[in-house]
């Protein structure tokens, strides 16, 4: 910050030197102010008003614009770690929910078996011994 307050401080000063050259209050050769010599510029005075205001807010926002540009230029590095944070986050978030639902998986496939095994022991069973006679009757 302490560049862009350098550049606006040497801006302003030459607008100040440029207009005291153009309102002939310096003398552009020994450097004396010069009350008997004509301006170069000879304007009314408000439109020199209107230039000098036109221009200085044009060296305000280049200024501005400087300074936005090298406050964009530090902060770049901050963006980068900080979508580097989110993006690892949001991986081992993935990856989690993920690794959750593959567990869940095996453990819905082990119920299945051990499901499956009961249903076929009974099945055995039921070969074995045949039909239960009050099974199919209503109580």
């Amino acid at each position: 910050m302490r560049v862009v307050s350098y550049v606006v401080v040497f801006l302003i000063g030459a607008l100040g030197v440029y207009l005291l050259f153009a309102v002939g209050a310096l003398d552009g050769i020994d450097g004396k102010p010069g009350p008997y010599a004509e301006p170069e510029l000879s304007l009314p005075t408000y439109l020199s008003f209107i230039g000098v205001m036109l221009t200085t807010v044009t060296v305000v926002l280049a200024a501005v614009a400087i300074g936005i540009g090298i406050v964009a230029f530090y902060t770049y590095t901050g963006l980068k770690a900080e979508a580097q944070v989110r993006a690892t986050e949001t991986a081992r978030t993935t990856a989690q929910s993920i690794a959750d639902e593959a567990l869940a998986e095996v453990k819905i496939k082990a119920m299945v078996f051990e499901l499956y095994a009961k249903a076929e022991k009974d099945r055995e069973q039921r070969e074995e011994w045949g039909e239960d006679p009050d099974a199919n009757q209503e109580r």
